[in-house]
């Protein structure tokens, strides 16, 4: 039989000794932490987001590339498929020769039919331009108000830009919703892109071939006319 390490000790002696080989916890038991299941997922995604953060601040004019032409800008040069023809394929944003690779064959300012909606910063009549996007947006209506004030302004040149949809999408919006000014098709992005828009609707005001306003959101009709007004005033 094994010999008990014990055996020779008093009860209280037992008891002592076991203490002391055995003491007890003197702080509160330790919580269980939780499983750091997703711990990997959360640090890659921290790192990923600190790496955009960094990216961002490097760039220079941070922020602005989604606010639009600034005030005194020579008005982006462009020509795109007028909703009303029967053209397809990108808007064309050369702005002078030579063209980069998918900008166009020509420069837009050259561009010139009923076919084609072209904004060229050699232009000197007012110009209202409205920015809008159809898919998840409610950017539609800032062009019914345009349009609800445009015959007011017989002096000034109204366009609307519509990005992300195919012409005949784009042609039945127009139609279904009256809009009689000329509707460019931007189907790739080119055009929003080129404006350094982020937001929808956007509005610019333009004469002589520079911005004067750039708004962002939506305009009352009662807005609309004081800027139109002091557009051309």
């Amino acid at each position: 039989m094994s010999e008990d390490r014990f055996e020779d000790l008093t009860t209280g002696d037992k008891l002592a000794e076991r203490d002391r080989t055995h003491p007890e916890p003197t702080g509160p038991p330790e919580v269980p932490r939780p499983g750091n299941k997703y711990a990997w997922l959360v640090g890659i995604l921290m790192l990923m987001g600190l790496g955009v953060l960094l990216f961002a601040q490097t760039l220079p004019n941070a922020g602005e590339a989604v606010q639009g032409p600034n005030k005194g800008q020579p008005l982006p040069a462009f020509a795109a498929p007028a909703a009303s023809s029967n053209l397809d394929g990108d808007a064309n944003v050369c702005q002078e020769r030579p063209c980069p690779k998918g900008a166009g064959k020509d420069p837009a300012c050259e561009l010139r039919s009923e076919e084609v909606v072209t904004v060229c910063p050699r232009d000197e009549r007012p110009l209202v331009m409205t920015f809008v996007v159809t898919r998840g947006t409610d950017c539609e209506p800032q062009v019914d108000r345009v349009e609800r004030v445009r015959p007011q302004f017989t002096g000034v040149d109204f366009v609307t830009v519509v990005s992300g949809d195919s012409r005949e999408e784009t042609e039945a919006l127009a139609q279904a919703r009256g809009w009689r000014e000329p509707v460019a098709v931007d189907e790739d992005g080119s055009v929003v892109n080129l404006y350094g828009i982020g937001v929808c609707p956007v509005t610019i005001f333009a004469r002589g071939g520079r911005v004067r306003d750039t708004n962002l959101g939506n305009l009352t009709e009662a807005q609309l006319r004081r800027r139109i007004e002091r557009l051309v005033g």
